[in-house]
């Protein structure tokens, strides 16, 4: 009778061993990433006479993307995250936080309930529209004109799963590459045809 007590408590021992082992092996088969940025729209500034005259300067002094830049007011980014479980249990993930920098200059912060149950093999994506406002990618004017507008949008940041009512850490950092000032000349090109 006592071996048969032994050889039980090995077996549930074994049991519940296996299930943390499997749980612990899912989670750590969790990848996020940006995946794209759906869109980048640009807020103009309300073009009043100082304005253009400040835009009319730049423009003949040949300073062409601070011109452009002069009008921007803020810039809404759709960003795209790719959330994928490789893992062989279904992954419960209520949130994400991330850092966002232009150019490696950091421009503010972000955070999304997406509440989102992954299964294993699936790979889901969440769409999270960010606003910026001028004040907030002021401090990397240098360098987006340094590049002539072209940015290197980086993300970084953690994103959380349940384990037995615990929330856990995952980090992930991410990039993507962006032409700013071919999003100013559509979103001029679309006011001006309006």
């Amino acid at each position: 009778m006592k071996k048969l007590i032994i050889i039980s408590i090995v077996i549930v021992i074994a049991i519940i061993g296996l299930v943390f082992g499997l749980i612990a092996y899912s989670y750590n088969q969790i990848d996020v990433s940006l995946s794209d940025i759906s869109s980048v729209e640009i807020e103009l500034e309300t073009l009043s006479l100082s304005n253009l005259i400040s835009l009319g300067l730049d423009l003949l002094s040949g300073n062409w993307m601070a011109a452009a830049l002069d009008v921007v007011a803020g810039i809404n980014l759709g960003l795209i995250f790719e959330l994928s479980n490789n893992g062989l249990l279904p992954v419960y993930i209520p949130e994400l936080s991330y850092d966002l920098s232009i150019n490696g200059i950091p421009i503010g912060q972000g955070y999304s309930e997406i509440n989102t149950t992954i299964n294993p093999g699936d790979t889901k994506e969440v769409q999270i529209l960010q606003n910026f406002q001028k004040e907030s990618f002021s401090p990397a004017m240098d360098s987006i004109l340094s590049t002539e507008g072209v940015v290197d949008i980086g993300v970084s940041g953690t994103a959380y799963f349940e384990l037995l009512g615990q929330s856990i850490p995952i980090p992930f950092e991410s990039d993507r590459q962006v032409s700013l000032v071919d999003e100013i000349q559509n979103q001029l090109n679309q006011h001006t045809l309006n």
